[in-house]
């Protein structure tokens, strides 16, 4: 049986390649696009395919400013995807994401302990246009 390490990583993998099957990452206008294909919906298969495969919840951000927007989620609050959720400025993965580095470890996500795995997306010049997602709640 794999590690949970082995798993976020493995999910990691596949959320990236998924995503980046449409095409290089670009954000115009505030939207994070992979090639033509925008994310916000219908993108959703891209989320709920590394979900369905690997068990996690699955996020791409857009970069905003000094912070990030969910782009696209597997992850639901009160019965409906948690679109435009912002990533905690003040939590331990704003700084890292900033600086073009990945964070392995647990954050709270929308209230909840999470064991989590996040990436930046960076565009063709390697500025930081974004985020990719994959964490699974603590069992705790």
């Amino acid at each position: 049986m794999a590690s949970r390490d082995q798993k976020l990583k493995a999910a990691m993998a596949d959320l990236r390649s998924r995503a980046e099957h449409y095409g290089d990452p670009s954000l115009r206008d505030g939207v994070l696009a992979f090639g033509d294909t925008a994310m916000p919906p219908p993108d959703f298969p891209i989320v709920s395919g590394t979900e369905d495969a690997f068990g996690c919840a699955a996020s791409i951000f857009a970069a905003t400013g000094d912070g990030f927007v969910r782009a696209t989620t597997s992850i639901h609050r009160d019965g409906v995807r948690a679109l435009g959720t912002e990533l905690d400025p003040e939590g331990p993965v704003i700084g890292p994401l900033r600086r073009g580095e990945a964070y392995r470890g647990p954050a709270e996500i929308l209230g909840v302990m999470t064991d989590t795995y996040y990436e930046p997306i960076l565009d063709v010049d390697g500025v930081v246009i974004g985020a990719y997602y994959v964490g699974v709640p603590d069992e705790g």
